[in-house]
Formats: C-alpha cells, structure tokens, sequence
C-alpha cells in the first residue's frame, strides 16, 4: 500500500495537563469533609488526584459493593462518602446500593465517568442515560458537561446530600471535562443551613399538652433522631416522663441500650417471646402517647398498623410530612428537625422527672430466660442460630461495630446483641432489604475505623453476592471477621412458598464451603457444623489482625424472632 493510499494514523490525544478535573474533584471533596471513597478508578484521574489528598480512595470490585461500602462509612460516620462508577455498565451497578442509600437517608456521592461531551447522543460506546437511570433513586443527578462546571455542580450535590433529610445524589463527570486543564477550587463560605420548617407555636403547644397529660408515654426513636445526634434530648426526655423508649432498626444507637428504660426494637421484625419486640410492642400496645421522633412509622415498625394501640394518640416530629399508611391514630405532626423540637418540648415540660409506668427490665428478663431456652434447643441437623448469637455476644466488646446484611442474620442482631455490651455501632441493610450490603459495607466501616474490629453478619444467600470481595479485604488487610450463617438456601423465600402453600423451585444450594473460598485468597477460614466447634472458631477469628471468615452450618428451617404470618400481611 502506498504512502498516499495508508489510512492516517489517528490523533494521539493532548497530554494531560498537570491539574486536571481530578485534582479540582479531589479538593472539593476534602473540603466537604469526605475521608473515604469506593469504587473503581473512574471517573478518569480522579483516583489519580486523591493520591496527593487525605482522602482514602479504596477499589472494590464491583460498583455496587462499592456503594455499599460508601452507604455503611456514611451511616456510621455521618459523613458524605463516595462511591464512584465507570460509565455505563460499571455504573449501572450503581443503582441497587442507592435505593437502600435512599431508604435509609445515608449521604452518599455517587460519581460516574461519561462519554465526552462531543459524542453525548452519538450511541457512543457505552453511552448510557445515567441520569435518567438514576433519578428515582436520588435527591440530586446532574452533569457537569463543561469544566466550569465541575466545581458548582458537585458542590451542590454535596449540599443536596447533607440536607436534612439526608440522601444519595449523582455527578456525571466526563471523560473530557476530568482532563481539561482546572483552576484551584474557589475558598468559599459554608453553605448556609437550609431552612428547616419551623413548628407553628399552635402545634407545638398542643404536642407538649398531650405529653405533659399522657399518663403512659413512650417514645418511638428512628433514624431521623439518630442521624440528629439527638440522644441527650432523647434521654433527657424519657427520664422526665418515666416513658420507655422503643426504636426502629434504623434508629439503633440514638439511645443506650443499657438504659434501663431502653424497650427495645419495635415491629413484627422481632416480635416474638425470644425477641425485643416482645418489649417494645407492649409498650406500645398499652401507651396512651406516643412520641415518634425521626420515623415515618412504616409497616414492620408498626407490625401492619396493629402498633400504638387504637387508644393511642401519636405525636410525630420529623422534617418530612410523608404520613404514614399504618398510623391511623389521631397525629399531631410537629414538622420540624428533632434536633429542634426536642428542646422545645423539654423546655415546656415539668423537669420533676417521674417515676416509670412500665417494669421494662422484668420483661427484658423474661426475653433473655426464652432467648436461653431458644439457644438450648435441639436441632437435627447444624448449628441452632440462637446459640450462634449467644456465643457470638459472649466474645464480642463494647468497642466493637458491626455491620449486616438485609437477611435473617441481621434479624437475629435486632434481639441478640445490645449496644454498650456487643458493640458500639450497628449497620444494617435492611433499610431497602438489600441483599449483599452486609460483607462490603463492613469493609467499608473497617477502612474508617482502623484498628477496631468489625463483625459481618451476613447469610449464605446474601454473601453470594459479594464472594469476590474477600480479594479486597485482603488486599486492604481489613480487619473484618465475616460470619456466614449458612443454611444452604435462599431461605426466606422457601419460608415465602411454605405460608403461601406453594412449592419453592431450586432455592436450595450445594453446600459452599465458604471457609475456602477465603483460604483461597489468603483470608484465614474456620467452618463450624457442631456446637463444641463454635467458641474455638469465634475465639480464634476475632482475635485474628486482618480478615477472618467463619463458615457456621445452621438449620434452614431456624427462624430468627420475627412474626412470621406478618411476612403475608395479615
């Protein structure tokens, strides 16, 4: 072929300049804050930038244990954390983790390389709609399709994320805007808080009237009151009204757990007599006010509707009016932030505190004789997962965090373990039932927390979702210890057909022995299938530096403490 005929060899791309879009991205992340990202090493230099920045950049193998790992440092941090997705199919892995960050109003950034701008709407290689995709999903998607715009774009994102009520937000940033040469990020004010609805004096007054006049008060403490830091308050205020406090799953750590007015979680998630909700929906049930702070009171925290009691007047503080489908009683919505209702009502109320109307700590004793009975329980085949849970709370400390994923072994947590006894923060996946949270969101939390140990609660269903992984918290030598309740099925679905009277099709695995899949990474495993094994393998794994696993065969038809007729909704 002849020179004149030799197709022209294409362009060779401009180097890239030496600040680019990543270093802007980096340094606006800093400032906002962020110490953690996840993902892979997209949007393009970003990576690069944040290796001459504090802030810790982790690659996962996939993008949504990314986000995952993301949404857990964000709810135990309190943080804004990121998450980060190459275009298209990579970020398309994205979206399952930011429906549970929106169920659970975590701050998570999610950010996602693009085509470059020249060829947006060419059906580009990989060129997708991530916008559009993502839009339910989100508080905030935008993208900045000009350098200028990298700066304000993602500031507002930020903005948007830690505005209560808190949520998951998207900044595309593409391939070419990233490489053009960038400006230092602009020195500027902190944002000014957003307005918060301002109770009317009207209904606030008629709130503390109501509370003041209870004479069996409870408090109801969701996420709202945990994301608030609003534990003093709500304290403050039980012991003045001598009224138990009942929380949702999600507001876990709002209030001491060794309180001796702590009534537990409430909901027919643990609702039977070996569970916490036998405490708390009593309390409930017999409450004349109750006083939900930071909830929407959604179906499992009022067991389908059947919770306060049809008697009951219901006070609710929260920033949202989204009502609820399952509190019919008469409401008086104070529509404000917690943090600001709160000592509103304590500056109203008599500060002579009063005695409790409810022996919580009797009932608690009889919650921990049944747990006791429930552990002692013969089975025919594995390990009964109530003694799991026993022993498991025999070895763990108050310092330590655990995280689980949205399975049974999260639901057993919701009972088994206390806060101050078996660990100092708990996370969980069960905001959305987001299966898979559990293993990526502890490596998450354990690259925030160096030094601690963190525990993964997570089932064989669930961590199939996740295997590789184990890889990753090798490489980062996490110092995660993964639990696998392993019954060898997707059990709640076989549990779904069995109520329904219909046959589950191939819901039962071959039994994976999960202790290799670690060893084969160089994770240290322990596989237990008899009781006398149990203690030396959580001995042995949870005082190992670094990641362990261990693999514990349980019964599949061991139901963790939860009303399981309400599962058809009746």
């Amino acid at each position: 072929m002849s020179s004149e005929t030799r197709p022209a060899e294409p362009a060779a791309p401009p180097p890239a300049p030496t600040r680019h879009g990543g270093h802007l991205a980096a340094e606006i992340l800093e400032r906002n804050g962020v110490t953690h990202v996840f993902g892979q090493d997209s949007p393009e230099w970003l990576f690069e930038a944040l290796g001459d920045s504090p802030v810790t950049a982790t690659v996962m193998r996939d993008e949504r244990s990314a986000g995952f790992a993301a949404d857990a440092v964000a709810r135990a941090t309190g943080r804004p954390t990121v998450a980060t997705g190459i275009h298209g199919p990579g970020a398309m892995n994205l979206p399952i983790a930011l429906l549970e960050a929106k169920a659970a109003q975590s701050p998570v950034i999610a950010l996602v390389s693009g085509v470059e701008t020249h060829l947006h709407g060419t059906g580009a290689f990989q060129e997708t709609d991530q916008i559009g995709i993502v839009t339910p999903l989100v508080k905030f998607a935008a993208r900045a399709d000009r350098p200028e715009d990298v700066e304000p774009t993602l500031q507002q994102a930020i903005d948007v994320a830690m505005t209560a009520p808190r949520g998951p937000v998207l900044v595309e940033l593409p391939n070419d805007v990233m490489r053009a040469a960038a400006h230092p990020a602009h020195p500027i004010d902190e944002p000014a808080a957003a307005p918060s609805p301002v109770a009317a004096a009207s209904t606030a007054g008629r709130a503390v009237t109501l509370i003041e006049a209870a004479a069996r008060p409870v408090l109801l403490v969701g996420n709202g009151a945990r994301q608030a830091g609003a534990g003093a308050g709500v304290t403050e205020l039980a012991e003045r009204l001598g009224a138990p406090v009942c929380t949702t799953a999600m507001g876990r750590g709002c209030f001491p757990e060794r309180h001796p007015l702590y009534a537990g979680v409430a909901g027919f998630m643990s609702y039977r007599e070996d569970g916490s909700g036998w405490v708390a929906n009593e309390a409930l049930r017999s409450a004349d006010v109750v006083v939900v702070l930071g909830s929407a009171m959604d179906g499992a925290t009022t067991d389908l509707g059947r919770l306060p009691g049809p008697a009951c007047r219901v006070v609710r503080v929260d920033v949202e009016d989204v009502g609820s489908r399952f509190a019919a009683q008469d409401v008086t919505l104070v529509r404000d932030l917690v943090e600001k209702a709160l000592p509103q009502f304590l500056e109203r109320l008599p500060t002579t505190p009063r005695a409790p109307w409810l022996d919580v700590s009797a009932r608690w004793d009889q919650v921990r004789a049944r747990q006791q009975a429930v552990a002692a329980e013969s089975v025919n085949v594995g390990l009964h997962p109530a003694r799991l849970f026993r022993e498991l709370g025999a070895q763990l400390q108050p310092e330590d965090l655990v995280v689980c994923d949205a399975a049974y072994s999260s639901v057993w947590a919701l009972s088994y373990l206390t806060q101050g006894e078996h660990f100092d923060q708990i996370v969980y996946g069960r905001a959305a039932g987001t299966l898979g949270f559990g293993f990526p969101g502890a490596i998450g939390v354990a690259k925030a927390h160096p030094g601690r140990r963190v525990v993964a609660l997570v089932g064989d269903g669930g961590f199939g979702f996740g295997w590789g992984e184990l890889e990753t918290a090798r490489r980062h030598d996490c110092n995660v210890t993964c639990i696998v309740l392993n019954n060898r099925a997707f059990a709640y679905q076989r549990l779904w057909h069995d109520l329904n009277e219909g046959t589950s099709h191939d819901l039962d695995f071959v039994d994976v022995r999960h202790d290799l899949l670690a060893e084969a990474v160089g994770v240290s495993g322990y596989r237990v299938e008899a009781a006398e094994d149990l203690r030396p393998a959580l001995v042995a794994a949870i005082s190992t530096d670094g990641p362990t696993l261990v693999d514990v065969v349980v019964p599949v038809d061991a139901l963790p403490p939860f009303d399981k007729m309400r599962h058809l909704g009746v």
